[in-house]
């Protein structure tokens, strides 16, 4: 009997928890199991700043009356969150919700749960503390630097749309993304493009000087496009097999003479309103000692608006 995913979806209470838990519900297939995770603080951060005695009467009397009122807004947000799985067609029983006290910190605990044979871990990109000008929240941050032992998914600020782009460049990180998103996408509802940049010869050229003639630089893309055909054509036998309709919910795009991959990715990504985008933690290029690849550092660092999935 073939096992459901299971989902690990860390949420913190804020209205891009939410983002993250409708995102869910409108792209993970139905059948999997998802476990709603809160790692509850017991003091206020104001208290670790300021070292407060808490041996005084005040000082305990103040710390349970936040704690209840902070349990009765998680145990709320909690049920709300579980109540959209549910109407968007999770059963109850394969919706689960789980809080527990802060143990280690909450990325700690975030990871130590995670492997607890999760398919995925979902956070929002910014969290309660959000400022305008942060790109991405402290825990999210973190999360993608240290959970390399499963794929992460990062929830955008708008990724409503049901288009997902899996950036396949050929390396083992790119065809682990094409499998884990047979794996955990709805078939029924999901479109997927499989998108590969060529980049030209002449792109970190250093002088004015033309050292590629244009026929080079034409046989070189027509190399590249034969070389990552074998790829694709895994990647497109994956999907199928997974559900998915090559006629109606597969293209692929080969992008030429493109001077940078990350670039043309989000912009082929927004052009085409594909909100989830789909990475190899490491690509072709990527050396072991580095957490994340070039491509996905940068994606991830002016990509704000879509789901991106980092795959390890």
């Amino acid at each position: 009997m073939q096992k459901h995913p299971r989902i690990l979806l860390a949420l913190d209470g804020s209205d891009q928890s939410l983002v993250a838990v409708r995102y869910i519900s409108k792209v993970i297939s139905k059948q999997a199991q998802t476990v709603l995770l809160h790692v509850a603080a017991e003091i206020p951060e104001a208290f670790r700043d300021m070292n407060v005695d808490r041996s005084t009467g005040q000082v305990e009397y103040l710390l349970e009356v936040w704690k209840d009122h902070q349990n009765e807004i998680v145990n709320e947000f909690m049920a709300k969150a579980r109540a959209i799985l549910v109407y968007a067609g999770f059963s109850r029983e394969a919706v689960t919700v789980k809080t527990q006290p802060l143990k280690s910190g909450i990325v700690r605990d975030i990871v130590d749960e995670s492997h607890q044979d999760y398919s995925a871990l979902v956070v929002g990109r910014t969290g309660v503390s959000k400022i305008d000008q942060i790109r991405m929240g402290s825990v999210a941050s973190k999360l993608v630097e240290v959970a390399g032992h499963i794929p992460l998914i990062v929830v955008g600020e708008s990724p409503e749309s049901q288009k997902i782009l899996i950036a396949l460049d050929g390396s083992r990180g790119s065809m682990r993304a094409v499998n884990c998103v047979g794996t955990l996408l709805d078939p029924a509802v999901c479109e997927i493009m499989l998108c590969h940049v060529v980049r030209p010869l002449s792109n970190q050229q250093l002088s004015t000087k033309e050292l590629f003639m244009q026929k080079h630089e034409a046989d070189w893309i027509a190399i590249n496009q034969r070389k990552i055909l074998p790829a694709i054509n895994e990647a497109k036998r994956h999907l199928v097999q997974a559900g998915f309709s090559e006629e109606e919910h597969i293209s692929i795009e080969i992008l030429t003479y493109q001077k940078s991959r990350a670039a043309a990715i989000a912009k082929t990504a927004s052009d085409g309103a594909y909100r989830t985008i789909v990475l190899g933690r490491r690509g072709l290029t990527s050396a072991r000692e580095f957490n994340l690849g070039r491509v996905s550092r940068k994606i991830l660092h002016f990509a704000f608006q879509p789901a991106l999935w980092i795959v390890n």
